[in-house]
């Protein structure tokens, strides 16, 4: 009771936001672009920068490996819930729901909650590989939902993830450090990041019925995506003690949570920059921010 009560009281200024979110837009008080652009080209890219220089090299060769390939497998599940399940969503959408986990706007404060602060580097470590998946290969998806596939690739360079997270590795590769004097920015801007995912998602739900949603068909998802997600964690981590058996006991705890956590507030960005099947993304994202508020707690209550 004590893991549910504290990663509540945890995630609880975050999760107010997306009610803020949908104030801010059901009055029309600002623009959805005066949030998700300063997230796609400023905020999250300084970010991922500084990631990737704090974290340790085979830590997040590892983590960030195992991840990347999580979220790559994570597109067969899409394509089976698509095919024999329901066909009723965008396949797009769908494959980068199932692919992203959202390791930054809810991972910080779950695994600080959950793990303690050192705890963080390891997440760090894994969001590099989630990261590297979502904001290249990911965006494509989301972009293919409304364009064709040459002209999604083209869409993808004109977001500078992927410029970012080159200049990252070439920087961790010099050993450059993030100096001291930006780590305390470095620090508000994570929080700000948290807040500003969430207002994305709330602002996203304005004017979507809910009583006339297809609840079966969201169940459906997350309920295959979450089995699936785990099923290919443990395989991936069997792996992984195996071959290397580079990782420590908390390391591997931190990671085996990753599959329980929701779809990442990206897909909302994401799908708010292009103008492309929002509600859809934005649904996904809040129910299985539902479900994983049950099953991390449980989760961290089995692996700790």
């Amino acid at each position: 009771m004590d893991t549910f009560k504290s990663l509540y009281l945890s995630l609880l200024p975050y999760l107010c936001c997306i009610p803020i979110g949908y104030l801010i837009s059901k009055r029309d008080w600002i623009p959805k672009s005066w949030i998700h652009k300063p997230l796609l080209f400023i905020l999250l890219p300084i970010l991922v920068i500084d990631h990737v220089l704090n974290a340790g090299f085979s830590n997040l060769v590892i983590l960030a490996v195992i991840s990347f390939l999580l979220a790559f497998l994570m597109i067969f599940p899409a394509i089976l819930v698509n095919r024999s399940i329901d066909d009723s969503g965008d396949i797009n959408i769908l494959k980068s729901g199932f692919s992203y986990f959202n390791v930054a706007f809810f991972g910080i404060p779950t695994v600080k909650s959950l793990f303690g602060e050192d705890a963080v580097t390891t997440l760090i470590c894994i969001y590099v590989g989630t990261a590297l998946y979502g904001n290249i290969i990911g965006y494509i998806q989301v972009a293919k939902s409304k364009y064709s596939t040459k002209k999604a690739i083209i869409e993808v360079l004109k977001v500078p993830f992927i410029y970012i997270i080159i200049l990252a590795l070439i920087l961790k590769a010099f050993k450059v450090e993030t100096p001291e004097a930006v780590k305390p920015i470095v620090s508000v801007l994570g929080t700000i990041v948290s807040v500003m995912g969430m207002l994305i998602i709330g602002m996203n739900l304005t004017n979507i019925r809910f009583k006339s949603l297809n609840w079966g068909y969201y169940g459906k998802v997350l309920g295959v995506r979450a089995i699936s997600a785990v099923i290919i964690t443990a395989a991936l981590m069997a792996l992984e003690y195996w071959l290397i058996d580079g990782l420590d006991k908390e390391q591997r705890q931190v990671m085996a949570l990753i599959p329980l956590f929701p779809i990442a507030a990206n897909l909302a960005v994401f799908s708010s920059f292009l103008k492309s099947q929002e509600k859809e993304a934005a649904l996904l994202i809040v129910f299985s921010m539902v479900l994983s508020l049950i099953l991390v707690p449980l989760g961290a209550l089995i692996f700790a």
